[in-house]
């Protein structure tokens, strides 16, 4: 737009998208719903009630979800008036700027084209059979007929052992120093110059990131606690902290690494850790550890793509009217229905995830979906990469780390012979993935 056109819209932002963004933030933050669970009746937060998804009794697992549903339900129409207000003003904008679809626009910003993004959904929807065989292996290990929604979540397998903060990042440094010197230095620093917040308090956030602090120094916030879960979450966070490292030196504009290669040394250093725990458990724990990496899988090739599909409809819907709560419940059920398909109970899904995620409600960040499926993949795929190639894969890997500010995603990966614009890369990606699932499957007949 014109310099008065975006002045003007910036100056209208505060009252318009983002105000509608912060109606959803503060609305969804207060609901509350009474659950009778173990026979004690509870007032509980919307967080509290999807954290019941992973308990281990599918009768709470089913109350939390109803009650769910009938607490969004509840509150459905703000927050769809806030859905409407956001995505109208997304397009409106959108046309004065001259971009055709919202989608161009989020494509323009990640650095990579349409070419890239099809290949890489063409090649995660021929892979949907085989987690949809993953979540049909998941309902026999829970010795159910077929998983509702409230069943994603649910534990399989024994956790295993106790591990504790010394052992953890004992381990963590094992196996990072058999990828690299360079990385086992990094990991070792985090932990004796005490970069981590590790472990849950009173009035503390809860989740983990990392945040670049100066220099080759990042510092991690963590909730840790005695099990493997917590294990690959640090795993995970030292993997952005060796991306920070491998920027030093660059300047803030220089750093500014688009969403989708900012996952990828954080899915790095988790597949690595999970290689290697899985070569000492015993079956119980392998299940376990297999089925947490493959219902994270699942999360990101199917749920993302059924978030995406609704962003879809939702833009085409908006373009011509407000869209009702109804229409919003069809529409995501209509998304859920084509990519999870026969893997989840038809009647038993979940029509109000558009009141849920809270991406859908930041005006600068539509299409805030693709980018963890290509984060996964990518980072999927040069793991593939350096076990075919050991010793030469760990300095180029670093130079591919300190150039995510500076290069085209399709730059960099050339520089590991991947063409993005191949389905062959993406689905010799998504060949790790179902080889878990052939693990799993294994393990579940074993437990039969």
């Amino acid at each position: 737009m014109s310099d008065a056109e975006e002045a003007f819209a910036a100056e209208l932002a505060p009252s318009s998208g983002a105000a509608w963004s912060k109606l959803h933030a503060n609305l969804t933050s207060q609901i509350t719903a009474e659950l009778a669970i173990e026979g004690e009746t509870r007032i509980l937060t919307m967080s509290e009630m999807r954290n019941l998804a992973m308990h281990h009794d599918r009768d709470v697992r089913r109350t939390a979800w109803r009650a769910e549903l009938a607490a969004w339900e509840a509150n459905a129409l703000p927050i769809a008036a806030a859905l409407n207000g956001v995505k109208g003003q997304v397009l409106a904008i959108g046309d004065r700027r001259r971009w055709d679809d919202p989608l161009d626009e989020a494509l323009f910003w990640s650095g990579i084209d349409e070419e890239i993004l099809t290949a890489m959904i063409d090649s995660a929807r021929a892979a949907f059979p085989d987690v949809r065989r993953y979540l049909r292996l998941k309902a026999s290990a829970l010795g159910i007929p077929e998983l509702a929604w409230y069943d994603l979540f649910a534990p399989v397998g024994e956790p295993g052992r106790i591990w504790s903060w010394t052992e953890a990042t004992r381990f963590i440094e094992d196996q990072f120093a058999a990828y690299s010197g360079r990385l086992h230095a990094l990991a070792g620093r985090a932990f004796s110059e005490n970069w981590i917040d590790a472990g849950p308090r009173p009035g503390k956030v809860d989740g983990a990131y990392c945040m670049w602090l100066k220099d080759d120094e990042s510092r991690i916030l963590a909730n840790y606690s005695p099990g493997y879960d917590s294990v690959t979450t640090l795993a995970h966070e030292l993997g952005h902290a060796y991306h920070n490292l491998n920027e030093a030196g660059l300047t803030p504009l220089q750093r500014r690494t688009p969403m989708i290669l900012a996952e990828t040394a954080s899915t790095f250093c988790e597949t690595v850790v999970k290689e290697a725990a899985l070569v000492d458990a015993d079956a119980g724990e392998r299940l376990y550890i297999l089925e947490q990496s493959l219902q994270g899988a699942c999360q990101v090739v199917v749920d993302i793509l059924s978030r995406f599909d609704f962003e879809r409809s939702l833009f085409a819907a908006r373009r011509e009217r407000e869209v009702s709560v109804s229409e919003l419940n069809r529409l995501m059920l209509d998304a859920q229905d084509g990519t999870y398909a026969d893997g989840l109970a038809k009647d038993e899904r979940h029509p109000y995830m558009w009141a849920v995620k809270g991406h859908y409600y930041s005006p600068g960040l539509s299409f805030y979906n693709f980018p963890y499926l290509f984060g996964l993949l990518f980072g999927l795929g040069l793991y593939a990469t350096y076990q075919r190639e050991p010793e030469l894969f760990p300095d180029r890997y670093d130079a591919l780390l300190g150039s995510t500010g500076l290069s085209s995603a399709a730059d960099l990966a050339a520089r590991f012979d991947i063409d993005l614009r191949s389905r062959d890369f993406w689905s010799a990606s998504l060949d790790v993935i179902r080889a878990d699932i052939d693990r799993f499957e294994k393990l579940v007949a074993r437990g039969s």
